[in-house]
């Protein structure tokens, strides 16, 4: 009988700890880590290969949305497909739970404006067998994982549990006793398993209508109080989005309560940073011992996109409405020129602030040297297809916006339009301090987001070619501690993003010197529930892909082993 239940050979391990690589046998048993040798003699029921390969812990994804498309898809993809082998979901206090039965639509619904994912995929694919958060758990937990799942409870659906929905995003203030509610089901969450909260005072996002999200509305007071009952459990974060145009409070204000909230809750923190400010302000945390990190967005996406779904101009205060509605009645707004005159405020205002020159890749898609006319839909608007939009604005004799829209109101708002959301190298130089800045984490995916635009989930491949291949910013061994090791400390996951005696067995068996994308760019795919398409892309060069020591994907097919766990923040306490 074998001794273990595998056995990888032959490898390089790079175990997430920072420590030089060696070469090492791993061998496993019950879904741990059993013995870590330079040549295991006891055999496995089962053996890999991995000869001239990396051997290295599985990618941690701190940032993603897959909190309905795990009804339907355990892998989570196209996460589990570049070696994530855990992630948290609930981040940027999206989510569906918890949830009563009469605002389910109206949730899938602002989903759909504000993290793009299909409306009609959601309708067919989630099963809403819970309301509340705990019974959110449990179902995930029914229904098998292939991967491993922590969820933060996400404050937007907490606030509409308790007031209603439509009231959550109108009311600046609660009553006593409605925060005492709110209290007692974060608590409940907490107890349940929950990883912390979440929450978001972008100004990029808005519900359906084009109004206020409850997090843009809530008061201080119930920040605190909800920091206050977190810090109860001593296990978990708190995410948080302060966006790069804050429009409901002063960004100063938002850093004072973000410090508080530190202070009483105790945890780490890790958050969307957005302007230059914020990063500064972090530094300033830092030095007062505060645990805050950045989420530092790494990937080279191309975001490709339409004006008849496109929601991600509504970091822009004056193109939110126009942008709200059906195509109809989108382009009825668009031909307003009352609104374009304010629509080409908000773009001059960003130019006139520089924002446009930040690394932060939002304020690019009014960067009218970036922005491209990828695909027309009309063969007799052919002769656009590639231009810039000042390069069509001087073909058509307009200004750049009037050219932008018309081209775009011409085609029925079908046009698509494209732009790379990487800084220009000019500000490659800033991108490579945050990451290699021991402040900042790369694990950010926005998985399950924004699927008919861009495809952002290769970040572990993009980080592994791009920056330590290619770049060679930091070394091989502290980029995995960079992936792995890192968000699994700060989102709670015990015994895992490391290769020890021990630890869970989620790894990672890659060709090094292969490893890469398959797709030049991302191709579409109508593989969603009610026949929706979304993006995907797929690595190349990633052999094995192990959750707790099952493998799940071999050289990108799946094995249709379920081995992963939800994971329960209590667990990680005992």
């Amino acid at each position: 009988m074998a001794e273990y239940d595998l056995v990888i050979r032959g490898g390089t391990v790079v175990d997430g700890t920072g420590i030089p690589r060696y070469k090492s046998d791993v061998a496993i048993k019950d879904g741990r880590i059993a013995n870590i040798s330079g040549n295991i003699r006891a055999g496995g029921a089962k053996e890999i290969d991995a000869s001239g390969c990396i051997v290295a812990p599985g990618a941690v994804d701190m940032h993603t949305h897959y909190d309905g498309q795990l009804n339907w898809d355990p892998y989570a993809t196209p996460s589990s497909w570049f070696g994530v082998t855990s992630l948290t979901i609930g981040q940027c206090g999206f989510g569906f739970a918890p949830c009563r039965p009469e605002d389910r639509d109206l949730s899938m619904r602002m989903m759909n404006r504000v993290e793009a994912i299909p409306l009609e995929a959601m309708r067919h694919g989630i099963r809403w067998d819970w309301e509340t958060f705990p019974e959110y758990l449990d179902s995930l937990d029914r229904q098998g994982l292939g991967m491993n799942v922590g969820a933060l409870l996400p404050f937007s659906p907490l606030r509409g549990y308790v007031l209603g929905m439509i009231p959550a995003r109108q009311r600046t203030s609660v009553t006593e006793a409605e925060l005492n509610t709110m209290k007692q089901l974060v608590h409940d969450a907490m107890a349940a398993g929950a990883f912390g909260i979440a929450g978001n005072r972008s100004s990029e996002d808005h519900p359906e209508d084009g109004g206020y999200l409850p997090s843009h509305v809530a008061s201080d007071e119930e920040w605190l109080a909800i920091a206050e009952v977190i810090g109860q459990f001593g296990v978990g974060q708190i995410g948080w989005d302060i966006g790069n145009v804050p429009q409901f409070d002063d960004r100063d204000e938002q850093h004072v309560l973000l410090e508080k909230m530190a202070k009483i809750s105790g945890r780490p923190m890790q958050m969307i940073l957005g302007g230059i400010e914020s990063y500064e302000w972090m530094l300033k945390m830092r030095e007062k011992g505060l645990p805050i990190y950045e989420q530092v967005s790494i990937t080279k996406t191309r975001s490709t996109f339409d004006l008849a779904n496109y929601n991600l101009y509504d970091i822009f205060p004056n193109w939110v409405q126009p942008l709200v509605g059906t195509p109809e009645e989108r382009m009825i707004k668009l031909m307003d020129p009352a609104n374009r005159a304010l629509m080409r405020e908000d773009v001059e205002k960003a130019r006139r602030e520089r924002r446009i020159d930040t690394i932060s890749p939002e304020l690019y898609r009014v960067d009218w040297d970036r922005l491209r006319v990828r695909e027309v839909a009309d063969e007799r608007n052919g002769r656009f297809e590639g231009m810039t939009i000042n390069q069509l604005a001087a073909a058509t004799g307009k200004d750049p916006l009037d050219a932008y829209l018309d081209l775009a109101i011409d085609e029925q708002l079908e046009t698509r339009f494209t732009y790379p959301q990487d800084p220009p190298e000019s500000q490659m130089q800033q991108l490579v301090e945050r990451i290699t800045g021991p402040y900042g984490h790369v694990s950010v995916s926005d998985g399950g987001a924004h699927v008919r635009f861009q495809v952002s989930a290769e970040w572990p491949v993009f980080m592994l070619t791009r920056f330590i291949r290619e770049k060679e910013i930091m070394s091989l061994e502290e980029a995995h501690y960079k992936m792995s090791n890192l968000p699994a400390w700060l989102a709670s996951f015990k015994d895992r993003g490391v290769l020890k005696i021990g630890s869970w067995a989620d790894i990672m068996v890659y060709d090094f010197d292969n490893l890469g994308l398959m797709y030049e760019d991302p191709v579409v795919e109508a593989d969603l529930p009610g026949g929706e398409s979304r993006f995907i892309q797929k690595a190349k060069g990633i052999r094995y892909t192990l959750v707790n020591g099952v493998v799940t994907f071999e050289d990108n097919v799946c094995t249709g082993a379920l081995p992963g766990k939800l994971l329960r923040s209590y667990e990680m306490v005992n």
